[in-house]
């Protein structure tokens, strides 16, 4: 760029701008080439899920090789037929991406790494792959309400928590003791964006606390989805974790029994005087922390 001490006014910012010019088309150079890579991935891993990496021949301007983790090959342009996964229409798709994207160099500084074939092939290492959605559903079942609570945790740059009724409607107080209740259980809300829908009929009230709070952390991975499947949970929770009993509780029990449930987790101070479930077990916890871990064992016959 030009000496701007002994310039005039006008040509020392011409200078200044045309330096904040390259700066910004430096800047939009590395991330069209970013996105154009993540979106190459996405395209590849239709066909190809463990695809990791890849080879660009930047004469031609096309794919020459996709390879997985462990460096094994998944396609090779001169060796993988018609009849590949990696069909020939999603190549053309990924070379029509490529052929845009290497014009504009920079490739180095985008990560795009010279190959050990050598010129002019280069490697370039595909994104980690956005986690999926995950789900989880937990169960209230009492004389005013039965209830399936499903919880779904996406992707999201900023973590966030919805819990609805079964109208769609908004459920704010149960979310807020359920997000006070898990953070000082000593878990940490996932991040991501979490939403909890209840099906079925009726009000459920907050004895369905419970439930929504171990759906939630199901899904986040703290215990297994199959271990709800058996389990009705009955329980408000406070702001400190605690499970409390409610007036629904013990005919909560009776009727998760009629329903063929051969587990029910309660609050500890209902369970002493809750009715039997013959071949099954009525459980106790003082607090969200100890449902997670009755849980996570077994259901004993």
């Amino acid at each position: 760029m030009a000496d701007t001490l002994n310039t005039d006014v006008v040509t020392a910012a011409l200078s200044r701008a045309t330096a904040r010019s390259a700066r910004a088309a430096e800047v939009a150079r590395l991330t069209f080439l970013t996105d154009t890579v993540a979106y190459a991935a996405r395209l590849i891993r239709d066909a190809l899920p463990t695809a990791a990496a890849i080879t660009v021949d930047t004469t031609n301007r096309e794919l020459h090789e996709i390879r997985d983790a462990q460096g094994e090959t998944l396609w090779h342009a001169p060796t993988s037929g018609p009849t590949h996964r990696f069909n020939d229409s999603l190549v053309d798709d990924v070379d029509d991406l490529i052929r845009e994207a290497v014009p504009f160099g920079g490739l180095a500084a985008a990560g795009w790494k010279t190959s050990a074939k050598g010129f002019p092939f280069r490697d370039v290492q595909l994104p980690e792959p956005p986690p999926a959605t995950r789900h989880a559903r937990a169960y209230v079942r009492h004389e005013d309400a039965v209830l399936d609570v499903h919880a779904n945790l996406a992707p999201a740059d900023q973590p966030s928590l919805t819990v609805r009724d079964r109208f769609g409607k908004t459920m704010r107080e149960a979310g807020d003791r359920v997000r006070a209740a898990i953070i000082n259980a000593g878990y940490d809300l996932p991040g991501g964006e979490v939403t909890v829908d209840l099906f079925g009929a009726g009000e459920p009230g907050s004895v369905a606390d419970l439930a929504i709070a171990c759906a939630i952390l199901s899904a986040a991975g703290h215990v297994d989805r199959a271990a709800l499947k058996r389990t009705v949970l009955l329980g408000e929770l406070g702001l400190d974790g605690r499970v409390r009993v409610t007036d629904q509780t013990r005919d909560g029990v009776r009727f998760a029994d009629l329903c063929g449930y051969k587990r029910v987790i309660v609050a500890s101070t209902a369970a002493t005087t809750c009715p039997l479930i013959p071949g099954g077990h009525v459980h106790g916890v003082l607090d969200l922390r100890q449902a997670i871990d009755r849980l996570a064992q077994p259901i004993t016959d």
